[in-house]
């Protein structure tokens, strides 16, 4: 994925160049159109150029050449100030003047280059339908502010624990470089803010320039099924390998990994074994992932082998969502 971003900024940029580099020579025509004494003055700066070229190269030849283009020069000026035409119009004019639409400065990204890169990244996490949402738009209100330590297993209400979620979050992004920083995962019940959570993450990391994938588990497996299928497949359809290759990469590759939904695919020990390979894939080569879950923490060392509830709880720094569903909240306040 990284790589086919880079080739699509590349041509993005390129395309730029492109464009105006045409602006400029169509404006370039324009004017020599209606003034074609300004067209003659510029092919006579061209061979006095050359001459100027020639005269260095041979000291016995006349040396004219200066104070023909000073004066060809000075008589452009006029023209161009008599017929109120911008000084530099045969200049190209790029969209970005810092670094003239190549995306770099010194080796550098250039400012620009976020702008182009941050919607091709979020084209490739596949979170159209997350969009808007951000730790700009969370929303406490939505969760209660009423205590049930009972209930809930926690002095804390609702409201006052999405909070400090919210915070835990926003420090797994601060420090996202952080070799230090641990995956996370989020457990709790439908509606109590663990996929909202996880695409405030994902979003924030987006706009810094990072590349996020997100995946359902049940989509995740599924992939996983048919990506095995082709691969043993006598003559596998070339677009679908092709596509099914890609997302792998993506999948292995990216930044971040969100999977969500943890716990709603039918069991099955390959399954499993599929997760804790891509864990252990990602984790290895320092790749984070934010895994959330549906199940009771009760209930994982019912549904998941040793190794992988290994992972889970040994890998990731859990956190606990719990409350009542705010989906159900945010419907009545749009009716």
């Amino acid at each position: 994925m990284i790589r086919s971003i880079a080739r699509e900024i590349a041509q993005i940029y390129e395309q730029k160049r492109q464009l105006a580099e045409k602006s400029r020579d169509s404006q370039v025509a324009a004017i020599y159109a209606e003034y074609p004494e300004i067209e003659s003055i510029d092919r006579e700066l061209a061979i006095a150029g050359a001459d100027l070229l020639l005269e260095a190269i041979d000291p016995g030849r006349p040396a004219n050449a200066a104070r023909r283009i000073r004066d060809l020069k000075r008589r452009r000026v006029e023209l161009l100030k008599q017929y109120q035409i911008p000084l530099h119009f045969d200049q190209v004019r790029y969209s970005c003047s810092r670094c003239q639409d190549t995306g770099y400065i010194d080796g550098s990204n250039c400012r620009c280059y976020q702008a182009v890169l941050v919607p091709l990244l979020t084209d490739e996490s596949n979170m159209t339908h997350l969009h808007g949402i951000s730790f700009k738009t969370f929303d406490p209100s939505l969760f209660s502010n009423q205590t049930n330590p009972e209930t809930y297993q926690s002095p804390l209400s609702p409201r006052q624990q999405i909070m400090g979620l919210k915070k835990a979050g926003e420090r797994f992004v601060e420090c996202f470089d952080d070799p230090e920083t641990r995956s996370m995962l989020f457990i709790g019940k439908p509606g109590t803010g663990k996929t909202f959570l996880m695409a405030c993450i994902g979003h924030a990391l987006l706009q810094q320039g990072h590349s996020v994938l997100y995946v359902s588990a049940p989509g995740l497996f599924d992939w996983w099924q048919n990506h095995r299928v082709l691969l043993t497949s006598f003559n596998p359809d070339p677009v679908r390998l092709e596509n099914s290759l890609a997302f792998q990469s993506s999948l292995f590759n990216s930044s971040l990994l969100l999977i969500d939904d943890l716990g709603t695919e039918s069991a099955s020990n390959a399954r499993y074994g599929d997760l804790l390979s891509i864990i252990d894939n990602r984790h290895g080569a320092g790749r984070k992932i934010i895994i959330s879950s549906n199940i009771d923490p009760a209930q994982f060392r019912d549904q998941y082998d040793e190794r992988l509830l290994s992972r889970l709880i040994g890998g990731f720094s859990v956190y606990r969502f719990f409350g009542e569903d705010v989906r159900l909240k945010r419907s009545e306040r749009r009716r």
